[in-house]
C-alpha cells in the first residue's frame, strides 16, 4: 500500500526537509506541502490524504486548532520545536509527536508507528463521503477559519480582492480570495449570474427582468447569461 502524505509547516526549510524524508521511504507518496492551515484545508477537500505531517506553531491558526476543526480524523504526526504541547496534542489523538530538529531515523520510526497503527485509527473520511459532494466549506475571516454549510449561503458578492458571503440569516463574512476560486468550490445549485455575484438558486424568490430577488437582496443577472440561467432553473427556454 502507498500512503499519501501532506506536509503542513510555515517554515520552508522544514517543508523541504520533511519532503526529502518522505521521498526516501518507498511506501510514502508526497501529495503536497502547505505553508498554512487554510491551504491545507483546501487540499484536504480535493485530495485523499493518509498521513498528515503537521506543525503546531503557525500564524493565524495553530496546528492544534486546525485538528479541532477537521471534519474527520487523519493519521497525524505533529512536528514542532516546542515540547510543552505534547500533552495537549495527545488529547487530540495524534499518532506521534516529533521534536525539531528532526533526524531521519526518528522520522522513519514515527512513520512505521503510524502504518502499524492504521488498523486502529480512522485515517481518512469514509469512502462514501469522499465520493459524495462536500456539503460545506471553510472560509478564512477575521484571523480564524469559519465553517459554513452550502445551504446557509444565499449570495456571494465580489468586493475587490475579497468576497462577501451573505447567509440566509443575514450574516456577512468577508474572505480574501477570488470569485473564480470560490466558484470552483461550489455545488451545482450555485450560479454566477454576473462577474460580481453568485447566487444560491434554492433561495431565489423571484426574477424580474435582469434582477434576481433573494429576500432583501437584488442581484444583477447578466443579459448574456439570462437564457442559460432560465433553462437551468426550470428547463424552459427564455422567451
Amino acid at each position: 500500500m502507498i500512503w499519501k502524505c501532506l506536509i503542513v509547516d510555515d517554515e520552508l526549510i522544514a517543508r523541504k526537509l520533511l519532503s526529502e524524508y518522505v521521498t526516501k521511504i518507498p511506501e510514502l507518496e508526497l501529495v503536497g506541502t502547505c505553508p498554512n492551515a487554510l491551504e491545507a484545508m483546501n487540499k484536504l477537500e480535493k485530495e485523499k490524504i493518509d498521513i498528515l505531517f503537521l506543525d503546531i506553531q503557525m500564524p493565524d491558526l495553530t496546528g492544534l486548532d486546525f485538528l479541532k476543526v477537521l471534519p474527520y480524523k487523519l493519521l497525524t504526526i505533529l512536528t514542532t520545536a516546542y515540547s510543552e504541547f505534547a500533552v495537549q496534542s495527545y488529547e487530540l489523538d495524534v499518532t506521534d509527536y516529533l521534536l525539531k530538529p528532526i533526524e531521519f531515523d526518528r522520522f522513519y520510526k514515527s512513520v512505521t508507528k503510524v502504518i502499524s497503527a492504521s488498523d486502529k485509527t480512522v485515517s481518512s473520511a469514509p469512502s462514501s463521503e469522499k465520493t459524495a459532494q462536500p456539503n460545506k466549506l471553510f472560509l478564512k475571516a477575521n484571523n480564524k477559519i469559519i465553517k459554513i454549510s452550502f445551504e446557509e449561503i444565499a449570495v456571494i458578492n465580489s468586493q475587490g480582492a475579497y468576497i462577501q458571503v451573505i447567509t440566509t440569516d443575514n450574516r456577512k463574512i468577508m474572505s480574501l480570495q477570488s470569485m473564480s476560486k470560490m466558484e470552483e468550490s461550489l455545488p451545482d445549485n450555485f450560479y454566477r449570474t454576473h462577474r460580481s455575484h453568485i447566487v444560491n438558486i434554492d433561495h431565489i424568490d423571484s426574477i424580474e427582468g435582469n434582477m434576481i430577488r433573494l429576500g432583501e437582496y437584488s442581484i444583477t443577472l447578466s443579459k448574456n447569461k439570462k437564457e442559460e440561467f432560465i433553462q437551468m432553473i426550470d428547463g424552459a427556454h427564455f422567451l
